[in-house]
C-alpha cells in the first residue's frame, strides 16, 4: 500500500511540473548595449511571417531606455505600455534613440507557426543617416513549427536571456515542499 502511494505521489508531482511547463509562454529579455556608438540614431523592430498563414503576436512590454520622439508604428498596437506586434502583414517599430547608453525591453509570443513557414523578430540599430550599425540585426528571434524558438545575437550589441514567469517559481517550490514532505514521511 505504501509503494502505490509513493508512486502515485510522484506521477501526481511529475505530471503537474510537466504540465505547467507546457503551458508556459517563453518571455526573453532583450538588453542592447549601444556604448560603442554615439549621438543620434534609430531602433527598428520588424516581426515578419515567411511562408506561413498562421497569425501570430509578438508582445513587447518594459521598454527602457533613451528613446527620442514619437515611434512610427506599422500595424503594431500600443496599449498600456506594451507593444502588440501581428505577423499578418508586416509590423514595424521605428524609434529616435539617444546612442551610447542601454535599451531593454521583454518579448513574449502568442503562438508558432503550425505550418511549413516561419515568423521572425528582429532588432536593428542605425546611425543618424540610416546605416546600419552592424551587418546583421542586433537581435533575431526565429519561430518554426515544431521547433524550439532559435535566438541569434550580435554580442557586439545585444543580449537575450529567458524570463522565468512566476507560475515557473510556483511550480519550483511546490515541487521542492512536496520532495520535502515526502522525505519527512520517510523518517517517520
Amino acid at each position: 500500500m505504501m509503494n502505490l502511494k509513493n508512486l502515485l505521489s510522484r506521477a501526481l508531482l511529475a505530471l503537474s511540473l510537466l504540465a505547467g511547463a507546457a503551458t508556459a509562454s517563453p518571455v526573453y529579455h532583450v538588453a542592447l548595449d549601444t556604448a560603442a556608438a554615439s549621438g543620434d540614431g534609430y531602433m527598428q523592430i520588424d516581426f515578419l511571417p515567411f511562408g506561413t498563414s498562421d497569425v501570430l503576436t509578438a508582445t513587447i512590454s518594459n521598454l527602457d531606455g533613451a528613446f527620442t520622439g514619437t515611434p512610427d508604428l506599422v500595424n503594431v498596437t500600443q496599449a498600456g505600455g506594451a507593444l502588440t506586434f501581428k505577423s499578418d502583414a508586416f509590423s514595424e517599430f521605428f524609434q529616435s534613440i539617444l546612442l551610447g547608453g542601454k535599451f531593454g525591453f521583454d518579448v513574449m509570443f502568442g503562438g508558432t507557426p503550425s505550418d511549413a513557414g516561419s515568423t521572425g523578430l528582429t532588432v536593428s540599430l542605425l546611425d543618424s543617416a540610416g546605416n546600419y550599425l552592424s551587418p546583421d540585426p542586433a537581435v533575431q528571434i526565429s519561430l518554426v513549427a515544431g521547433e524550439a524558438p532559435a535566438v541569434v545575437t550580435d554580442p557586439a550589441f545585444a543580449t537575450v536571456n529567458p524570463v522565468p514567469e512566476p507560475a515557473d517559481w510556483m511550480l519550483v517550490a511546490t515541487g521542492l515542499i512536496l520532495l520535502g514532505a515526502m522525505q519527512q514521511r520517510r523518517r517517520t
